[in-house]
């Protein structure tokens, strides 16, 4: 953790910022693993959002530590 405070905004645009690029990265690596392991659509599905869940998740996780930092 740091010990510099940061402002608001900044830590918004960070937030968005790692959501977008987390939850596009599970969304690729889920789809990938989806096409790549499963053949029902189904399973395909739920690879697909468990992949998005856990870029989602990390990304709520990195946000948390942003947002503590704010003034």
């Amino acid at each position: 953790m740091t010990m510099t405070s940061i402002d608001y905004d900044v830590a918004v645009e960070r937030a968005i910022d790692v959501t977008l690029r987390r939850a596009t990265y599970g969304f690729a690596l889920g789809a990938a693993s989806a096409l790549v392991l499963f053949r029902g659509p189904r399973a395909r599905v739920g690879a697909l959002a468990f992949g998005v869940g856990c870029g989602c998740g990390s990304a709520y996780e990195e946000a948390q530590r942003v947002f503590a930092d704010v003034k």
